[in-house]
């Protein structure tokens, strides 16, 4: 971990793909290459990218000012209370009893339809509160619930206003939120494979849960152009195994 600090933007996000899924990725070679370690000494980043990580630093640098506008911001300083990606991945701690009151909140004026696995929403002011992988599901692989549905098909209204506040349910990896222009299959680095959708339709990756309640972060975007988009976790391997839905934005 006391790496982190001299790490470039490109290696910052496979840090955080490391502390969220370092069991999950255990059991994927590709992952973690064959040292066994999430970063070693290059040689599971090495053997995740198919080779050489040249030109890679660059390339994952470009990837994330798409999708936030400011890679400076990713990494910054690195320690309890800095202003980068790991100082602030914490977000805030919601009881649970917090989480479920937002949910029913997120609820209203909302059509679910279970037997279609999609959430409606008809206003121009949407919120939507995305569980991320919550472990009292015993789910297998990672997936999303919103609304009680597990990775349903979400659709707006164009031009709605959307607030996005992502809850990481899951008491073992860290999770993240975007929702992008990239279509699945899903690779290992998924965000790499398009840009976001929209203008701050992306959430860095917060901490798991805790004893005392769940971390949460908040977002908000205007859905612009209709179209079919994907949300997912940017965390590497996530959306491939699983964490990923469509988002759709009506004509």
């Amino acid at each position: 971990m006391k790496r982190w600090g001299g790490l470039t933007v490109g290696l910052g996000l496979l840090a955080v793909g490391a502390l969220g899924g370092v069991a999950f990725a255990a059991t994927h070679s590709a992952m973690v290459g064959t040292t066994g370690s999430p970063m070693g000494d290059g040689g599971g980043l090495s053997t995740m990218m198919g080779g050489s990580t040249s030109g890679f630093d660059g390339k994952m640098a470009s990837t994330m000012n798409q999708y936030m506008g400011n890679t400076h911001a990713v990494m910054g300083a690195v320690g309890p209370g800095a202003g980068g990606m790991m100082g602030t991945a914490s977000g805030s701690v919601w009881t649970p009893a917090h989480v479920a009151a937002l949910v029913r909140q997120s609820e209203q004026g909302v059509t679910i339809d279970r037997v279609t696995n999609t959430i409606t929403y008809h206003g121009t002011h949407d919120l939507l509160v995305p569980l991320a992988a919550p472990a009292a599901l015993h789910l297998s692989g990672m997936q999303w619930e919103i609304d009680g549905l597990i990775n349903p098909t979400v659709v707006v209204r164009n031009g709605a206003q959307v607030t996005v506040d992502l809850v990481n349910a899951d008491r073992g990896y860290m999770h993240g939120f975007a929702v992008t222009k990239a279509s699945p299959p899903f690779h290992e680095m998924a965000m790499m494979q398009g840009t976001a959708a929209f203008s701050g339709s992306f959430i860095m990756p917060i901490l798991p849960e805790t004893s005392q309640g769940q971390y949460h972060r908040s977002t908000q975007f205007a859905a612009t152009t209709a179209g079919t988009y994907h949300y997912i976790c940017p965390v590497p391997g996530h959306a491939a195994h699983g964490m990923a839905g469509k988002f759709v934005v009506s004509s």
